[in-house]
């Protein structure tokens, strides 16, 4: 008897092949921005803590001082108090600053190592211009506001809040258990906006460098990846097929996890219909 040829590379990538492919690489990009997004809180909370020394400077000076009705006159009089303001604006710059940093970089490896490995897997050459095409598809505009551009706005919106939350405690006679409190309130808020930008940022970058790549692959349609109990808002694309040039952008909101899936000819996936049929 015939020993049995055993099958190649190719002949083994069917339709479920590329689906267990893209959930895989989707969850490799998840598990990335997870590994950012608890950076970014350990880092929010030794800033946190950096800022509790300065309060408690400052309600040392308070008592020092004997000051019961305390006026927003003899507020800005105070050394600490001038030194905590300065310690704030500090603090926001230096998150802001790595946290623009730190997401660029996640941006640029989730960008450049789909592409590239979406270019491998289809016998694409991958090149410099390869690796700045999928940078700039990293970095770009895609919802009318930059990510750098939220970064630094919400960094503003927070150093506002802050100070303004401080100031109002202070002069309404609160101690610094409860100013340290409505830090953490303040922090916190910062924190999920932060972790909110880095998983949709990194499902665009994701998925339009996955995208981009099948493009240049010659794929002529994309299917829509969807868990069967998403949202609303991707609940009319789920299961549904696109012309390449013409489909919905990924993320469809904040968070979002669903992703493309490659309609390689030959493979044709059954579950799957074009969109608005």
């Amino acid at each position: 008897m015939a020993k049995k040829r055993k099958k190649t590379r190719e002949e083994k990538k069917n339709a479920k092949y590329w689906k267990d492919r893209a959930i895989a690489m989707e969850e490799d990009k998840e598990k990335a921005a997870e590994a950012l997004s608890e950076r970014t809180r350990k880092a929010y909370i030794r800033s946190f803590k950096r800022l509790n020394r300065d309060i408690d400077a400052l309600f040392a000076e308070i008592l020092d001082k004997g000051i019961e009705d305390m006026r927003a006159t003899d507020l800005y009089n105070l050394n600490r108090y001038v030194a905590l303001r300065k310690k704030i604006a500090e603090e926001v710059e230096g998150l802001a600053i790595e946290d623009d940093k730190r997401l660029t970089k996640l941006l640029d490896d989730i960008a450049v190592g789909t592409y590239e490995a979406n270019c491998k897997e289809m016998g694409i050459d991958f090149t410099i211009l390869s690796e700045q095409q999928a940078k700039a598809i990293a970095s770009e505009n895609w919802t009318g506001v930059r990510f750098s551009d939220r970064i630094w706005g919400n960094a503003n919106d927070f150093n506002a809040r802050v100070m303004s939350d401080i100031e109002e405690l202070i002069l309404g006679g609160k101690g610094p258990d409860q100013l340290k409190k409505k830090l953490i309130e303040d922090y916190s808020i910062k924190f999920h906006e932060a972790d909110r930008l880095i998983r949709t940022e990194a499902s665009h970058a994701f998925n339009s460098a996955a995208l981009q790549s099948y493009v240049d692959a010659g794929l002529a349609e994309v299917d829509y990846l969807a868990e069967a109990d998403c949202c609303e808002l991707c609940e009319p694309y789920r299961k549904k097929r696109f012309p390449i040039d013409d489909v919905p952008v990924i993320p469809v909101h904040p968070n979002c996890r669903c992703t493309y899936l490659p309609v390689v000819p030959g493979f044709i996936t059954e579950e799957y219909e074009p969109f608005g049929s």
